[in-house]
């Protein structure tokens, strides 16, 4: 704990700098006051201090000041919170320790991500901007009978800007900064019918260049283009009766992840991940000529119907429509050879439909109970080419000998792989004529296919005990009709690789039989595998393997599941200022029927059924709020017990989802805002996650992205221009422990060969972490007197800290992993005018 000690300290200076100059300044009672900030997460308007759980959420003034535009900003400032954005069509949200990045179309999702109440938490479409929002609110621990299936152990409801009826707004936002950084906003709000009808339209843009260079030319890598635009028209036709039709258009067009070799050091490079990298941009012929990039959109059409039937009911409706479309090319060995390129091509489709009715009346009893349909339509397609000269060379053990060498050229791999050949049992010439038959190009892919229906039934009640007692319940039953699919094929023909090792180890086994005295047996198989290296050497009919993924017609399996999750919450007021809270709930993660191809040639298609995994969630918290309403607290204390908790693990060059059995996880969070006076607020979170597998091979793993300790501070200082307007300076720290980025923690132990036939092929290095580091924001901003328009200069990571973002990928499964970076320091200025 002393690093964290001396983080703390380091943190609490920076507000310092903040707090000294001020003294000297008397209080201005002109300031703005503290926004307050009302949620909906239980279904009806409340204080966030009423809500009996873990829930923490910011205004649109928070957002704002803090520059807040992606989710892994927001995640920056919200404790137990983690969002990892290797790309906007991969990214990873994680909820105290909890990850869903998962882009499998029959995988389901473990953190439920809303936009105004629809869910958007398939991983491939989750990933939007932020803008024009009128708040985020963010719901830890299982919330089942609040957020959804998803929300196994937390959501996020993105609640964004409605129209206002009642008047004209207008707002301008424009900055720039370097890496050819841009961003735009722009928005109006209209009403057609006065306090009946309006519009509002907003839309932004973002731009930045990469921060990766590719010595093999095209962009920098990690850049970023994305446009993004809504519609809102509201109708409000009586006080009892509120509409709101609701479009949003959103597309990405980045520069490619920077997917850095930390086997193969670049020539002319260095192996370090915050050097440049050497990626192959495209090959005409795999995947007709795209270069390495995401080309996503997301569309999404929303409509909330909300009748009041009269002082005690409510009835809502929230129909939902969500479409993804997602390509991304990329380089998943990171290096200059050639030995892959990968492609995904993934689509979705979404309709879903909630009824729900709210009551509330003068009596004990206030709540909420409905019923929701979602029916999705899920399709991923991974396609690659391979080098099978490469290939072999790489399987063999041979080309990696030592954790980092100098890229190997063709001549190298060659006589690498012709000596591997020749280790097998080939003569020299058979040797040669088999590594020289290898094909230069070989394409296969797989395609993996969900359908679902889903229907849930729930309802939350609390009991008003007393006037400062409350006690909440709450229930959801879920009905899943589920298929999968998956159909992988061979885009030109059998690969050379596949049959060669096929007939390899049919050689080896056959010989192995015969010495063991079952003749007839093993000579079958020694001619067997004769007759494909026949064939390979002649031109001849060869068997139809692949070379990391084995063909299969289309397989499909269908299933019904249900289930039950659910809470229990007690609350006591002791007064309007302080309160405490403790519950049980039960998170559930839905079964999933997953289908996998085969990898490596004798592999086959596996199919099965993964049970629901289940978390049971003890929580104790409360709400304070001191020193003449200056400091405001809230905190909790919790643990957590995992069933049947699912993870990947490579087998014997298949990939397989494995059952990691039971894991726990106690933890701690608080968060604090302190305004000592008008022109100055501070706050600060700190999270505590032990999350733990207990039992099985992963024993006393830490879970993946989930650093034990997590800390954010800052604050705003605001001095007055005697009438001329107003300066905000506001300095900003955040700052997390040791990081894993897979859940067998690089463990050497857990790193066996992948293949049993090269015992040198395997990771030889422990490196898939990220050390405790910490980052500094700070934003200085010009407001006018009227605060109708603004000036800032910011500075992001402004001491350009080095840190990963990512490691192992793809390319660990091929014991060659790779590194991404994180973003360096980025500077520049944003000019803002509203109406």
């Amino acid at each position: 704990m002393s690093n964290l000690k001396a983080h703390l300290i380091a943190s609490t200076a920076i507000i310092g700098l903040a707090i000294i100059p001020q003294i000297s300044f008397a209080q201005d009672t002109t300031q703005a006051k503290e926004e307050v900030v009302i949620v909906t997460a239980q279904k009806r308007s409340q204080a966030i201090e009423k809500v009996p759980t873990s829930i923490f959420a910011l205004g649109s003034e928070k957002l704002n000041r803090l520059g807040i535009t992606k989710f892994d900003q927001l995640a920056a400032f919200t404790p137990g919170i983690r969002v990892q954005e290797q790309s906007a069509n991969n990214s990873g949200f994680v909820v105290r320790g909890i990850t869903t990045d998962s882009g499998a179309a029959f995988d389901e999702p473990r953190v439920a991500i809303f936009q105004d109440g629809v869910s958007a938490s398939r991983n491939r479409g989750a990933y939007t901007e932020l803008y024009d929002l009128e708040r985020v609110e963010i719901v830890k621990g299982p919330q089942a009978t609040l957020f959804g299936r998803a929300a196994m152990i937390g959501g996020i409801n993105v609640i964004q800007h409605k129209a206002d009826v009642t008047g004209i707004h207008a707002g301008l936002e424009l900055g720039g900064g370097e890496d050819n950084y841009f961003r735009a906003l722009g928005m109006v709000n209209m009403p057609i019918i006065e306090d009946k009808v309006a519009i509002r339209i907003a839309g932004t843009m973002r731009q930045r260049d990469g921060w990766t260079d590719n010595t093999l030319g095209g962009d920098k890598l990690q850049g970023a283009k994305v446009n993004a635009m809504r519609g809102v028209l509201s109708v409000r036709p009586d006080d009892t009766l509120k509409m709101d039709f609701i479009y949003n258009y959103h597309h990405d067009k980045n520069s490619g992840t920077a997917f850095k070799s930390g086997t193969f050091i670049p020539d002319g490079g260095t192996i370090s991940p915050y050097s440049p990298a050497a990626l192959n941009r495209s090959y005409a012929n795999f995947e007709n000529g795209k270069e390495i990039g995401l080309d996503r959109t997301v569309n999404t059409f929303t409509f909330i119907a909300e009748k009041k039937l009269n002082e005690n009911f409510t009835l809502t409706s929230i129909t939902g429509y969500r479409d993804f479309e997602a390509f991304e090319a990329f380089d998943p060995d990171g290096s200059a050879i050639n030995l892959m390129q990968g492609a995904e091509d993934a689509h979705g489709k979404q309709y879903s439909q909630e009824l729900r009715i709210t009551f509330k009346d003068k009596g004990p009893i206030e709540g909420f109970a409905g019923v929701s349909y979602i029916n999705e339509d899920n399709s991923t397609r991974f396609a690659s080419q391979m080098d099978e000269h490469y290939l072999t060379a790489l399987l063999s053990g041979y080309l990696i000998t030592t954790p980092t060498r100098s890229t190997p050229s063709a001549a190298e791999a060659q006589a690498i792989g012709i000596g591997f050949l020749q280790a097998a049992g080939f003569s020299t010439p058979y040797a040669t004529a088999l590594y020289n038959s290898m094909k230069t190009e070989h394409r296969e892919q797989y395609v993996n296919y969900s359908q679902s229906s889903s229907y849930d039934f729930f309802a939350d009640a609390t009991w008003h005990v007393t006037d400062k007692w409350d006690v909440t319940g709450g229930l959801r039953y879920t009905m899943d009709n589920k298929k999968s699919g998956l159909q992988a094929d061979l885009l030109n023909g059998p690969s050379r690789l596949g049959n060669l090792l096929v007939a390899s180890t049919l050689i080896s086994n056959g010989t192995a039989l015969v010495n063991a005295g079952q003749t007839a047996t093993g000579m079958a198989y020694i001619n067997q595998g004769q007759a494909l290296v026949t064939a390979l050497l002649t031109g001849g009919q060869l068997a139809n393997y692949g070379a990391l993924t084995q063909p299969t017609a289309l397989v499909q399996k269908k299933d019904n599941f249900d289930g039950f999750a659910g809470r229990i919450v007690t609350r006591y007021e002791f007064d309007k200022n302080a309160s405490v809270w403790a519950s049980y709930a039960r998170g559930r993660r839905p079964e999933v029927i997953s289908i996998n191809a085969g990898n490596l040639p004798g592999t086959s298609v596996n199919i099965s059924e993964l049970p629901a995994e289940t978390v049971d969630s003890f929580e104790i918290g409360g709400n304070l709020r001191t020193m003449g309403g200056k400091l405001k607290l809230n905190g909790s204390v919790y643990y957590y017990k995992y069933e049947n908790f699912q993870t990947q693990s490579y087998s014997n060059g298949q990939l397989v989802t494995i059952n990691a059995g039971k894991a726990n996880a106690p933890g701690a969070e608080i968060a604090a805002e302190l305004r000592p006076m008008d022109n100055l607020e501070m706050f600060a979170t700190y999270a505590y996650n032990h999350a733990r597998f207990d039992g099985g091979a992963y024993d006393g793993n830490q879970f993946r992205l989930s650093p034990d300790n997590a800390v954010s501070v800052g604050g705003t200082w605001t001095i007055p221009l005697n009438g001329m307007g107003r300066i905000m300076i506001t300095p900003t720290y955040t700052w997390q422990s040791k990081t894993f980025f897979s859940d067998d923690n690089d463990r050497r132990d857990l790193q066996p060969p992948l293949l049993a036939t090269a015992p040198l092929l395997r990771d030889r290095a422990v490196d898939e972490y990220q050390d405790a580091y910490g980052l500094v924001n700070l934003s200085a901003k010009y407001q006018s007197e009227s605060a109708l328009w603004s000036v800032e200069v910011f500075a992001n990571n402004l001491t350009d800290k080095e840190y990963l973002l990512d490691a192992g990928n793809i390319g660990d499964s091929l014991t060659i992993p790779t590194f991404i970076r994180g973003a360096p320091r980025l500077v520049g200025v944003n000019f803002a005018l509203k109406y």
